[in-house]
């Protein structure tokens, strides 16, 4: 099944959505309640400051990959792509892009350390750091490559 996207506009407004954008989401057109998807929402947020902090990154670092986060399911469903897979690629994209880079192997020890804290270490050199590595790359063609975040501040 081809990805269907939004038709995004090249200006500064492309992340701007209107209410009934966010209530015809894809994860609604896929069939998923608006409550689940608002606490799946929630628990990505909830994982990505709990990764950050772990991590050592700062607020702005943790606060970006939120809003990645929340871009990426207004493109794509979170019946197509779990939560718990996103976060750790939309975190590990953010420190990227505000200048505070993780190893990737950081990122999956702590991702895993947040999900199954009674497990051991995974092995960082298995499948799940080839898939950390390609689905932070599903960003970048889910952003068409557009990853600035504009956060207005009051003075």
């Amino acid at each position: 099944m081809a990805a269907s996207f939004p038709s995004l506009s090249l200006n500064n407004n492309k992340w701007y959505f209107t209410r009934e954008q966010i209530e015809n989401s894809p994860s609604r057109r896929a069939g998923l309640d608006p409550d689940k998807e608002l606490s799946y929402r929630q628990q990505a947020a909830n994982l990505l400051q709990d990764m950050g902090q772990r991590l050592n990154v700062s607020q702005l670092t943790i606060n970006t990959a939120i809003v990645y986060m929340h871009r990426f399911y207004m493109i794509q469903s979170f019946t197509r792509f779990h939560r718990n897979v996103i976060a750790p690629a939309a975190l590990f994209l953010a420190a990227k892009v505000e200048e505070q880079p993780r190893k990737l192997e950081h990122v999956i020890k702590v991702t895993h350390a947040c999900l199954n804290p009674q497990d051991p270490s995974p092995d960082t050199r298995s499948d799940v750091s080839n898939d950390l590595f390609l689905d932070h790359f599903l960003f970048y063609f889910t952003f068409f490559f557009s990853f600035f975040v504009n956060y207005f501040l009051k003075g």
